[in-house]
């Protein structure tokens, strides 16, 4: 009867326990492994790991230190999981891949200097003296048709006379042969120099004029001037050069790795200190050669030069200047043309989300996994309760900025990624597509706790654990 007794109660218990565990939450009964290390509990897949590599232990030892360097043992997990707490406390910030306009900026220093084809240079055709000289200072602005100087001459004197000479002859006997001498004679004038409003005032006054007006051909500033009141020239002698400073050149030196980024008609933002404003210009011309010495070449930069608040011009020449020139970059991670359209924009991943050696390169990408199948496609904004995080090796382009948005972040261009047949079918991964989500800050504290589980890491591309030096990658 007791037996009996005995053999009820154990049932009715099995019966109530049955009943609980179907009608209580589960978590009422089994507690997670994240509850476990919050309760101060390590979760059975729990390894513990020295910060110098030495050895990686399923069990901490008494004292908490690694026995071959005596360094304190570090606690860590063997899932690459992250949950929404864990996501806190490293920072986590991700950013989904996409196609993105893409430039690179080349900065070069560079030096103001002359437009060559907006220099004029005044001389004399005529031996003589000079009389009178209003532009008598250097850098003295002149406008085209303002008197620089006066000067005589006893051969444009001589060639004034023969000129009325041959105005009375056609006069008196008009025929073929007077009206060749009138042809002639103010030829010889215009060719001393003699403009058609001075040969229009002396056939109507019939007066010789004893002096040459000298004007400016053109507006500028007398950047050089050898005229001096009295003083005798030769023909040919330089009295005066005009630059005209509307637009200048800027000559920047440009090192031979960055040529393959510059070509003729490129944009070039100018940066000039103190000035708020960017100077918009074009590359005119680059150099054939190479500067032995410096291992540069010369790139000729054309640019409007406005007037300053001042009343000045912005530009000076000997100013040196920022210069930044900016080419397009294609999905294969080169340099584009200015005349040559883009037909798909490259696939951009944010430098800040690249871990590398200079050799290795590597992103961290989140996914979710059911049923043995990974989902790469999720959303940044919105992530699940649980990820999962997976070190992929990248090849990428060259570092640029997105076109037009400035250069407050840099991206590269994703040209694949560094993966075995076996590692492509293993990860359900053929290359980066577009809407994939990269960690952008928190990879390191990742790839540190890959290196600490002795998993594929940035160092160790085949895993902590499977090297022969402990102390590898120190």
């Amino acid at each position: 009867m007791e037996r009996n007794t005995k053999i009820a109660v154990a049932a009715a218990g099995l019966a109530a326990g049955l009943l609980f565990g179907f009608v209580l939450p589960s978590s009422w009964i089994f507690v997670a492994d994240a509850a476990m290390e919050h309760a101060g509990q390590k979760s059975s897949d729990t390894k513990y790991a020295c910060p110098m590599f030495c050895t990686i232990m399923d069990e901490m030892p008494a004292d908490g230190r690694c026995p071959v360097c005596g360094m304190d043992l570090t606690p860590v997990s063997g899932k690459s999981t992250l949950n929404p707490h864990e996501r806190r406390m490293i920072g986590l910030e991700v950013h989904a891949l996409a196609r993105t306009p893409l430039a690179r900026s080349v900065r070069v220093v560079g030096e103001v200097d002359y437009d060559e084809t907006r220099l004029a240079r005044i001389t004399t055709r005529m031996p003589g003296w000079l009389e009178r000289v209003w532009a008598d200072t250097t850098w003295t602005e002149v406008h085209k048709g303002d008197k620089l100087a006066a000067i005589y001459s006893p051969e444009l004197y001589a060639a004034q006379k023969e000129y009325l000479v041959a105005l009375d002859a056609t006069a008196t006997n008009r025929n073929e042969t007077s009206d060749a001498l009138q042809r002639a004679a103010e030829r010889r004038l215009k060719l001393l120099g003699i403009g058609d409003d001075e040969i229009a005032e002396l056939r109507s006054k019939k007066a010789v004029q004893e002096s040459l007006v000298l004007r400016a051909p053109r507006d500028g500033v007398i950047i050089e001037r050898h005229a001096v009141e009295g003083a005798s020239v030769k023909t040919g002698a330089l009295l005066y050069t005009v630059a005209d400073l509307s637009r200048v050149w800027i000559q920047a030196e440009v090192f031979e790795n960055d040529l393959i980024w510059i070509f003729k008609d490129q944009s070039v933002r100018l940066q000039l200190g103190g000035r708020s404003t960017e100077i918009q210009g074009r590359v005119a011309f680059i150099d054939p050669v190479i500067d032995r010495r410096t291992r540069t070449a010369r790139v000729r930069i054309e640019v409007d030069n406005p007037v300053g608040p001042e009343g000045g011009r912005i530009l000076r020449v000997g100013q040196r200047v920022d210069a930044f020139v900016d080419a397009r970059v294609d999905e294969s991670g080169r340099p584009v043309p200015p005349n040559r359209k883009i037909a798909t924009n490259p696939l951009a991943v944010p430098r800040s989300a690249v871990l590398s050696t200079g050799q290795r390169r590597v992103v961290y990408v989140l996914f979710t996994e059911s049923m043995g199948k990974r989902d790469y496609d999720l959303d940044p904004t919105d992530l699940p309760e649980t990820v999962f995080y997976q070190l992929i090796p990248v090849r990428l382009g060259p570092a640029a900025t997105r076109l037009g948005g400035g250069m407050e972040v840099e991206f590269h261009p994703v040209l694949g990624v560094e993966l075995s047949d076996e590692e492509r079918k293993e990860l359900q991964l053929k290359a980066l597509i577009e809407g994939m989500v990269v960690v952008t800050r928190g990879n390191l504290l990742l790839d540190s706790q890959a290196q600490l589980s002795g998993k594929p890491s940035l160092l160790f591309p085949e895993g902590s654990r499977g090297s022969d030096d402990p102390h590898a990658g120190h």
